[in-house]
């Protein structure tokens, strides 16, 4: 056949200008060429390696073939390259694989591979040279040699290779991997030593992409939330946090950029049992080399306990600073660090700034003697504790009567760290003990009847008042001839005889009305107050009545009781009876004083929120007070009428009746809202305080100026 050129070009030009190819029928046609003489001149051209062909089926499509020649591969490439001919004899080399090698290139020209000087390369054709069908396709692969006793790790690719005359033959391409192979040896080693640092952290590690979606979770996260890292993977890191405070946690970590790529922040979780825990993040932006966020990490730690202990100090701090006893704690050498407006109110100072780091001495005036500090502190020094009354003379000389209790704060190992002192104003107290004083002359002489009773109910004693009442002249004419009419009067006790004398032997006292009718004349109404007198022993002595001749009247109770016992915590100096309940609105802190008031000890409703049963003796006559804290003025006025605001705090004053064992009696109370550095009501505090005496001697004092 002889060659068309012209024919040869145009059938060149066409599959140029379709590099996806033709089939004989398509290039036929297109050239207007006859079908065999088409497919002769691209069988010569499949020859001599300027078209190739590819199968579909049973079609054949013929496009050009992509050559670059031999030439400038070897001179260009910085591989490592060696050209073999369809007998596996060397025809090329390039000058780097020469000089990798330290070969001659003269010395491995036109030499069979299999028993060439290369080192190395039995490791790529162990034993014979396979067969074609091995190299038929492009394969790539890594071999270790050793080199002037440096070890070597090369990758190499088989290519096979068409050359200008159509012969085939093959092109191995080597590739120096030993440093990065290396490398890659060494990150991957670093990577086993970070990923098992990671994971035998405490803390909580993950990281998460910039839709919020979880890439990585270390051990410590897995456990956390009782779920395997597979579970949480791919899952939305937002989910895990608590729906109010998603919103917050998502703009602070979309507010990370480059320049503010850390912050810190604290947000709830709910934990697998449903429980509330905080949780504190530090969370970083990672970018790349544009400044691009590609990926966030986070380093986080469980600070529930923290929290809470950190709320519960804030709010006995502010029960301490709020509370309307003075309270004042000192270094061990005498320097005061702490006073609380209380403090300050009693003594006359205005500011804080002029008391602190003073010693305590500079508290002493000429009515307060310096002795007297000294030896209250030797006092309290040597025995821990120090109570007694103390008369303070403010800056302008008016005195302030006060019920003083210093103790020695200590640690956990029980090493004193500081002084506390607590001051109670006594001065109503005092005025109304004086007042109480008189009365109980004027009522020994005019109204009150007295009378004792021995363990046998034999009267033993009885004043002039009880006398009179029943006609007796003396205690033996009432002994002898009157104690009929008295045992007939107390037929009309109500409750009855037997009923109050076993309250008398069950709790050692009875309140009551009674009615007191002789003969025809009008009934008498009486308070009458019963008391079990015992001995050191415990053991019954007498039982001593006092009857009062107005259903109005109340016998008056024993002096205020004020407890002495060594506090460890602020709230526990508090002599009134007060208790604090939390955000959660549970029990917090109940004083010793308030388990006297309610009858309940203090790890019966520490943790709980039903405070309001152990206050149920109040009868509805007021209202538990931190319960109506947050009601508007309007509201609480209409509500309770009797409760009083001023400022943040509320007051009230009711009489609750006789419950139980415990007789009538007035009661003032108040409550005020703790808050926090931010200002957010965290808890309250209520305390009470029993003024049923002070009122009582306050009725019983006469008016000024109806007596002459």
């Amino acid at each position: 056949m002889i060659l068309d050129q012209e024919k040869i070009i145009r059938i060149k030009k066409l599959l140029k200008s379709r590099p996806k190819g033709l089939t004989i029928s398509d290039i036929s046609h297109t050239l207007k060429l006859n079908r065999n003489s088409v497919a002769k001149y691209l069988e010569i051209l499949l020859i001599t390696g300027e078209v190739e062909v590819r199968l579909y089926g049973n079609a054949k499509v013929y496009s050009l073939a992509q050559r670059v020649p031999i030439s400038s591969i070897l001179k260009f490439a910085t591989e490592l390259i060696l050209i073999l001919d369809s007998e596996f004899r060397i025809i090329d080399v390039n000058d780097n694989f020469l000089t990798f090698f330290s070969l001659n290139k003269d010395d491995l020209m036109g030499s069979d591979i299999r028993t060439s000087p290369i080192p190395g390369i039995r490791a790529i054709f162990p034993g014979t040279i396979p067969g074609e069908d091995v190299f038929r396709a492009e394969s790539k692969n890594e071999v270790n040699l050793c080199l002037s006793g440096k070890d070597y790790i090369l990758a190499y690719k088989v290519v096979p290779t068409v050359f200008d005359d159509g012969s085939r033959g093959y092109t191995l391409i080597f590739e120096d991997v030993t440093l990065s192979r290396d490398f890659e040896k060494k990150l991957k080693m670093s990577e086993e030593r970070y990923r098992a640092i990671v994971e035998d952290q405490t803390e909580f590690i993950c990281r998460f992409d910039p839709g919020f979606s979880f890439t990585f979770v270390n051990g410590a996260v897995s456990k956390f939330f009782g779920k395997p890292a597979g579970e949480i993977l791919g899952k939305n890191m937002l989910s895990f946090v608590h729906p109010d405070d998603r919103d917050r946690v998502r703009q602070n970590i979309l507010s990370l950029a480059p320049g503010h790529e850390v912050m810190t922040h604290e947000h709830r979780v709910i934990d697998p049992s449903g429980e509330t825990r905080w949780h504190q993040w530090t969370n970083r932006a990672i970018t790349d080399s544009s400044g691009r966020i590609v990926e966030y990490q986070g380093v986080g730690r469980d600070i529930t306990e923290k929290r809470i202990a950190e709320e519960r100090l804030r709010i006995l701090d502010m029960a301490v600073s709020s509370s309307i006893n003075g309270i004042g704690i000192a270094t061990l050498d005498g320097r005061i660090t702490y006073a609380n407006a209380a403090f300050l109110r009693m003594f006359g100072i205005s500011r804080p700034e002029d008391i602190i780091g003073q010693p305590i001495e500079s508290l002493a005036s000429s009515c307060t003697p310096e002795v007297g500090i000294r030896e209250a502190m030797r006092e309290l020094y040597e025995k821990g504790e120090w109570n007694g009354e103390v008369v303070i003379h403010r800056k302008d000389g008016s005195p302030v009567y006060t019920h003083h209790t210093s103790n020695l704060v200590k640690d956990a190992s029980g090493n004193p760290i500081a002084t506390m002192a607590s001051f109670i104003d006594i001065t109503d107290k005092i005025e109304a003990e004086r007042e109480i004083r008189i009365k109980n002359v004027a009522v020994e002489s005019a109204t009150n009847a007295i009378m004792i009773f021995d363990t046998g109910e034999n009267l033993i004693y009885a004043n002039r008042v009880f006398l009179s009442l029943f006609g007796a002249r003396n205690l033996r004419d009432m002994q002898e001839n009157h104690m009929e009419d008295f045992w007939t009067v107390t037929r009309d006790f109500f409750p009855s005889i037997d009923e109050i004398r076993k309250e008398i032997i069950r709790t050692g006292v009875w309140n009551g009305e009674v009615r007191i009718q002789k003969g025809e004349g009008s009934p008498r109404f009486f308070q009458v107050s019963m008391t079990l007198v015992r001995d050191d022993r415990g053991q019954p002595l007498c039982i001593i009545g006092v009857m009062m001749e107005t259903s109005a009247q109340k016998v008056i109770e024993k002096a205020l009781k004020t407890t002495y016992e060594k506090l460890q915590e602020a709230v526990e100096f508090m002599p009134d009876p007060t208790f604090i309940i939390g955000r959660e609105g549970k029990v917090i802190a109940w004083n010793r004083a308030m388990e006297v008031l309610t009858g309940v000890r203090s790890n019966e409703v520490i943790g709980s929120d039903r405070y309001g049963d152990a206050l149920e003796f109040l009868q509805g006559t007021m209202p538990v007070l931190v319960d109506i804290l947050d009601l508007p003025a309007h509201e609480l006025a209409k509500t309770w009428p009797s409760v009083r605001k001023f400022g943040d705090s509320i007051y009230a004053e009711a009489t609750i009746p006789a419950h139980n064992d415990r007789k009538e009696r007035l009661l003032w109370a108040k409550a005020t809202p703790l808050f926090d550095g931010e200002g957010n009501i965290i808890g309250a505090i209520e305390s009470f305080r029993d003024i049923s005496e002070w009122k009582k001697a306050r009725e019983f004092l006469p008016v000024r100026g109806s007596m002459q």
